[in-house]
């Protein structure tokens, strides 16, 4: 009797022992359930801050067009589709409802060029968690925290303030968004430090303005376009293959143009110069072989005859005609002195284009008969033939300087 007293226990006791077991079991599967359940929303969340990162630029644009804050948000297909979320998932959790995704410009009236815009983005399921059709404050914690481990800004709402969704440790609260502000919701989102594109680095597609000086520890900026400066840009050294200056190069001493090494002056190629004080060469000025006698100009330039011979012209006034290209030295450039008698040969001057050879004869020695005349003259146009004759046309004794020229 004693013995089967003691079975009846002994199999009581199994049977509350083997319940136990179920019940731990269960509670241990429903855990790691929930757990995976908060790392799948942390997978979703962080490719949600992704794409916004990504498409910040594009957020910003609809927002600085429409005015609203309200932002189109990404649905889970579409992080798929952008490749920010590896792998398709469901488009809810398991005990129902959907993934809910929100996105909005805060804070209110911020500004682009100031740099003040952030997105702030909530991911929520629709339905709050619930056990048997009960809310679970106690499951949706897990949820959440498992989430939270996965560096997600996550939080729930409880039974005693429903209608606040709390952050993990009380770092973040916001307004429950479930109708009826229900317990068990959970949320995630990217707190209130708005880790989104407006965050501690430079955006690479140039949507976002700097705030502050910038200090690049001297590295260096490569495959650089074009740089704007409203202010100085200072170097040892500047070194460019095209330079545009709208206004002014200045210096507080001698502007040196030097070549690569640095050793010795460069040469400089340019168009028009206006050069507002002295003009100083220490080596050749040549000046263009453009100037055609007698044709028109304008100012007071100085250019070669467009021959190349090397003879300087200036733009000169003429009365009765305005500014022409005339020689420096006069209209009537002398070139030879030649002593000379009745038939000498004297050559013609080699003139630079726009000029015609001329020769002048100046009588010094000579003698004539009584009908007291002197001929001088030439025949031809260069070279010439020197006539002396008397008055009877006869040659006579004596001689004569001949002097060439170019008239222009």
């Amino acid at each position: 009797m004693g013995s089967l007293i003691e079975l009846v226990f002994v199999l009581g006791a199994t049977a509350i022992l083997t319940v136990i077991g179920i019940q731990q079991d269960v509670a241990k599967h429903r855990s790691q359930v929930l757990g995976v359940e908060g790392q799948n929303e942390a997978v979703i969340v962080k490719a949600l801050g992704s794409w916004v990162d990504d498409n910040f630029a594009t957020l910003l644009a609809q927002y600085q067009q429409s005015g609203n804050p309200v932002l189109t948000a990404p649905t889970l297909d579409q992080l798929h589709a952008a490749g920010n979320l590896k792998q398709a998932y469901a488009a809810g959790p398991f005990w129902g409802g959907d993934y809910v995704i929100q996105l909005a410009m805060v804070p209110d009236n911020c500004s682009a060029d100031a740099g003040t815009c952030h997105v702030s983005y909530v991911f929520y399921p629709s339905q709050p968690y619930t056990r048997n059709g009960v809310v679970d404050v106690s499951g949706a914690s897990q949820i959440a925290m498992a989430g939270s481990t996965s560096g997600a800004q996550f939080g729930y709402s409880s039974t005693r303030n429903p209608g606040t969704v709390f952050g993990i440790n009380g770092a973040w609260q916001a307004t429950n968004p479930l109708p009826g502000t229900p317990a068990a919701a959970i949320v995630a989102t990217n707190g209130p430090d708005l880790d989104d594109g407006n965050a501690l680095y430079i955006r690479r597609d140039g949507s976002l303005t700097w705030t502050g000086s910038q200090n690049v520890n001297g590295v260096d900026l490569h495959n650089v376009g074009s740089i704007d400066a409203q202010g100085t840009i200072a170097a040892p050294a500047v070194s460019a293959s095209n330079v545009a200056v709208s206004n002014a190069v200045q210096t507080p001493g001698t502007l040196q143009i030097q070549n690569a090494a640095g050793s010795a002056p460069a040469p400089v190629s340019m168009g028009s110069a206006t050069i507002t004080g002295n003009a100083t060469a220490t080596g050749t000025l040549q000046a263009g072989s453009i100037a055609v006698p007698r044709s028109a100009c304008s100012g007071t330039g100085i250019a070669g005859d467009y021959d190349g011979s090397g003879l300087m012209l200036s733009c000169q006034y003429t009365a009765g005609v305005g500014f022409i290209w005339l020689p420096i030295g006069g209209t009537t450039l002398r070139y030879a002195y030649y002593n000379v008698a009745n038939g000498s040969v004297v050559p013609a001057p080699w003139c630079p284009a726009g000029g015609i050879p001329a020769i002048l004869l100046d009588g010094q020695g000579l003698y004539t008969d009584p009908t007291a005349t002197i001929n001088l003259g030439t025949q031809g146009a260069g070279p010439w033939t020197v006539t002396i004759t008397n008055g009877s046309g006869a040659g006579v004794q004596g001689w004569a300087v001949a002097t060439t020229y170019c008239e222009f």
